[in-house]
């Protein structure tokens, strides 16, 4: 009996004790603030996010599931939970709670209140991947894995990143990396997710690779069957190699045996020129025919170029599809393009037009004239999507990203080369899939965002690449590297590129090499730079190569025998200086040339020498007191002030860790610097490019200005005439908003007023008027790249020939006798070409080397009424105030009168020495 009541008694104490735990676990929080688990057991039932957010409540597992296609908006979430997380300042799991459901720019706001971390920047880069910056969160998810490489959050989004940006394979490797992580849920779904990437990159190129082989084994094999069901899966591969399979027929049986596949790919892709082609070739005489047509075979075969007396023979023999084909093999279309279109508009075939169309549009390009190549490029795409979208429309829209690329409009030049791979993923065309990721790697490199240039790269490389496919992927690891300043990274890189066994050493690896053989000597060094500069000269024999190759050779020797290297870098600028201005690789070199010899005078702490070759360089005279001069060559970077008296003091750094795109101009000119010029009542700045342009490299409430060149008297003294164009009528397919008409001031114009608008705002006619005009004010749009700084152009009312655009290199070659004050009131028509450039290539600079004293230009997007500020400051000019105090006033009253007018500060003011 007493035993029975104590095991009662037990089992009451035990029940009791139960409830106790049960109730401790509901109550007690377990992310602090008081949150009961059923609060973040409810966020996570309603998730649908595939991020992972790094707050331990946030991350467990849950299966997502579909939601039918139909967006439902989220419940509100407590106030009263995240009133408890905001008393804690739990700001992290306020993030979370809101990233769960998808309110990413809530999520984003908490996340900007904590201090950086890798669990921070994680959650961050989720918040950019839900807005398609993966950029930014690309950026952010390799700084995390640097630092922690198995931290599986950054890992999962990081494969989310890749995977959006159409780096499969990559992303399958990183899911793979999540997998060996071993947690519960997530493995199971990254090995999931890995799988059906792979498998699916791998596929499309299966197809491509044997739609390819089928055609081509009709070379080699009359009896190999015509790969019909290729051409239906792949027609865009098999009938870039069907022509070759005709030409190279030897006979009329032969020709006439590919019929059936001639007809097929008319039916896949619209109209009957392949049959007509086949028709037409078999109907020529073979007999004298076969051998040209066995010569060509044997060509394709061994993937060699052509004699050229072999094409010139085959050009006279009227075998007009094998001289075509003769031209396109040896990549010599430019040379023979008028004989190519005379013989293509006989083929009548849209396929081999576009071709012809995209070659055009390159010689209009190389003759300078790249706006009628870009209406071209947009008339042939229109085309070509109006009939049998093909792989034409791919190689068209690639041109055009590769147009834009060289024009330095980046931005452009990204999404029409993406749009091409997205197309060319679509068709199954692999290899121009390759081609896009070719491409982009330049087009990101050039935008200073490393972090994609290298994640395409590895992309290109875990797919296989071109054969060979060694040295391309090392080699533009190497400069990348070097470029982010990572140089242990890109001398690894750099050496796997020199153990390659094709002997393809170029330019870009001397450069590259040049640059880090100073961080880490090595004495065989000198052998080696030998060897990369025989092998570049003797593939690259052109003028402007020469003078890059002795401005690399001088690179090298200006840390081991300085006098001999700074002999070299000398002369490297005085041979390019003789050479056209439109000899890119030239004027880089004279470019690099001048950045080493500063920034070395910077090193030996020669100040006064550092502002006599930035005088130079900028064609300007040496100030005598108040000025600056700063200069960035990769890693190093000078930066000397002149004083009110003459006094100089200078700052050289020789280990700069990041980028300088990324270091705010504090960190190139330090306070110490600044401090020296606070006495000066304006300052002149020499600056080339990375630098010039940095509207922050002196405090606002300083007046100062950007010195380039001398000033030139004014031809003929006449009298003041003011220009002002406004109201262009921009065209369409730039599809721009209508800029509101400009009204002259209620004052009186005390000089000659011309008005330019509508249609008569041409660039012709514009730069006609600009000749004599003393000043000169456009309203236009500007354009160029949103994210970077990237050359920018003005858009006029197209001319007959489709020309609209006022660029800096079409400024450059004008007279402005009337020595005028510029006001470009254009969005960011003061940007400079991209930080990985080497020329100030900007409109500004334009009209100053043209004639003008000084140009006023926004470096940012700019409001409407920004039109009204640049009249202030040009009434202030006129009434004698110096264009910099000018420019600081007119600033600090509209910062005065309304904060928001923070882009003020970017406007740009460029100014010739007296």
């Amino acid at each position: 009996m007493l035993k029975s009541a104590y095991d009662k008694a037990l089992v009451l104490a035990l029940a009791a004790a139960v409830l106790v735990v049960t109730f401790l676990l509901v109550r007690t929080p377990s992310g602090g603030g008081g949150v009961e688990p059923r609060f973040w057991a409810e966020r996570r039932a309603v998730a649908r996010i595939e991020a992972r957010l790094t707050y331990p409540e946030a991350d467990r597992y849950r299966p997502r599931v579909s939601a039918g296609g139909c967006l439902v908006p989220p419940e509100p979430i407590p106030l009263k939970e995240l009133a408890g997380l905001e008393a804690d300042g739990n700001w992290a799991g306020i993030a979370a709670a809101y990233g769960l459901q998808g309110e990413w720019n809530q999520a984003g706001s908490f996340l900007a209140r904590m201090s950086p971390s890798p669990d921070r920047d994680s959650d961050l880069a989720a918040v950019h991947l839900s807005r398609g910056a993966h950029e930014q969160a690309l950026q952010l998810l390799d700084g995390v894995l640097a630092s922690n490489p198995r931290h599986a959050q950054a890992l999962w989004n990081r494969a989310l990143v890749l995977r959006d940006m159409g780096l499969t394979m990559k992303a399958a490797e990183t899911f793979e990396k999540v997998a060996a992580l071993g947690e519960q849920g997530w493995s199971r779904e990254a090995r999931a997710h890995a799988v059906t990437l792979r498998e699916e990159t791998q596929e499309r190129a299966r197809k491509w690779r044997n739609a390819r082989d089928a055609t081509l084994a009709l070379l080699e094999d009359a009896k190999a069957p015509l790969p019909l069901q290729e051409a239906r899966l792949s027609p865009g591969v098999v009938r870039q190699h069907f022509y070759d399979v005709v030409r190279a027929a030897p006979s009329k049986e032969r020709a006439l045996a590919l019929m059936p596949l001639a007809r097929e790919l008319d039916r896949i892709q619209g109209g009957s020129s392949l049959g007509d082609y086949v028709t037409r070739v078999s109907s020529r005489d073979f007999a004298r025919r076969s051998v040209l047509a066995k010569g060509y075979a044997e060509l394709v075969r061994k993937r060699v170029a052509a004699p050229e007396s072999l094409v010139e023979s085959v050009r006279a023999s009227g075998e007009d599809d094998l001289f075509v084909g003769l031209a396109l093999h040896n990549k010599a279309a430019l040379r023979y393009l008028p004989d190519l279109l005379a013989r293509g508009q006989r083929e009548q075939d849209s396929w081999l037009n576009l071709f012809l169309e995209r070659e055009l549009a390159r010689k209009e390009m190389a003759d300078g004239e790249w706006w009628k190549a870009e209406q071209r490029l947009f008339n042939a795409l229109q085309r070509c999507r109006e009939g049998a979208f093909s792989a034409r429309c791919v190689e068209l829209e690639l041109r055009l990203g590769i147009l834009y690329g060289d024009l330095r409009r980046l931005t452009e030049a990204e999404q029409h080369v993406r749009t091409a791979w997205s197309w060319a993923r679509q068709l199954q065309e692999w290899e121009l899939e390759l081609t896009s990721l070719e491409v982009l790697v330049h087009i990101s490199r050039d935008r200073s965002d490393f972090a994609s240039a290298l994640a395409y790269v590895e992309e290109w490389s875990a797919r296989g690449g071109r054969s060979p496919n060694c040295y391309w992927p090392h080699i533009n690891q190497a400069h990348t590297y070097y470029l982010a300043l990572r140089p242990e990274a890109a001398r690894a890189s750099l050496d796997a590129a020199a153990s390659c066994p094709e002997e393809r050493l170029d330019l870009m690896y001397g450069a590259t090499f040049a640059e880090l053989a100073r961080a880490r000597p090595d004495p065989k060094d000198t052998e080696r730079m030998r060897h990369a500069l025989d092998v570049a000269r003797a593939s690259n024999p052109m003028p402007g190569d020469a003078v890059y190759a002795r401005y690399i050779e001088g690179r090298f020797e200006l840390d081991r025998e300085h006098a001999r290297g700074v002999e070299l870098l000398t002369q490297a600028i005085e041979d390019a200086r003789k050479l056209p201005s439109t000899d890119t690789l030239a004027r880089e070199a004279w470019t690099l040339s001048y950045s080493s010899l500063v920034t070395d005078a910077g090193r030996t702490g020669d100040f006064a020498r550092v502002l006599e070759l930035m005088a130079a360089q900028l064609g300007t005279q040496v100030p005598k007191t108040c000025a600056l001069a700063a200069a960035v060559h990769n890693e190093r970077s000078v930066a000397v002030a002149r004083g009110p008296g003459g006094e100089l003091v200078g700052d050289y750094q020789g280990d700069r860790k990041e980028p300088f795109a990324d270091s705010p101009s504090t960190q190139l000119v330090p306070e110490p610097v600044r401090r020296v010029l606070k006495a000066c009542p304006q300052v002149e700045v020499l600056a080339w490019a990375p630098v010039f342009g940095r509207t922050d490299l002196l405090p606002s409430d300083l007046p100062w200005s950007f010195r380039m060149g001398k000033a030139a008297p004014v031809v003929g003294g006449s009298a003041p005439r003011r220009l002002v164009v406004s109201s262009v009528e921009a065209p369409a397919l730039l599809q721009l908003p209508r800029l509101p008409t400009w009204t002259p001031p209620d004052e009186p114009e005390p000089s000659a007023l011309e008005l330019l608008t509508g249609s008569d705002a041409t660039p012709s006619r514009v730069l006609s008027s600009m000749s004599d005009a003393t000043e000169i004010e456009i309203h236009a749009h500007g354009i160029s790249d949103p994210v970077l700084s990237d050359a920018s152009l003005v858009v006029l009312s197209p001319e007959g020939n489709g020309r609209y655009a006022l660029t800096a290199d079409i400024v450059r070659r004008q007279k402005l006798a009337g020595s005028p004050l510029v006001f470009l009131a254009a969005c960011s028509a003061g940007r400079l070409a991209s930080t990985t450039t080497h020329e100030p290539f900007s409109l500004p600079a334009a009209f100053i080397e043209a004639g003008a004293r000084a140009v006023l230009a926004s470096t940012v997007d700019i409001p409407d009424a920004a039109g009204r500020f640049f009249d202030g400051v040009r009434q202030r000019i006129r009434g004698g105030a110096a264009p910099a105090v000018a420019l600081r006033d007119e600033r600090a009253k509209w910062l005065a009168r309304d904060a928001r007018n923070s882009w003020t500060h970017h406007v740009l003011l460029v100014e010739t020495s007296d």
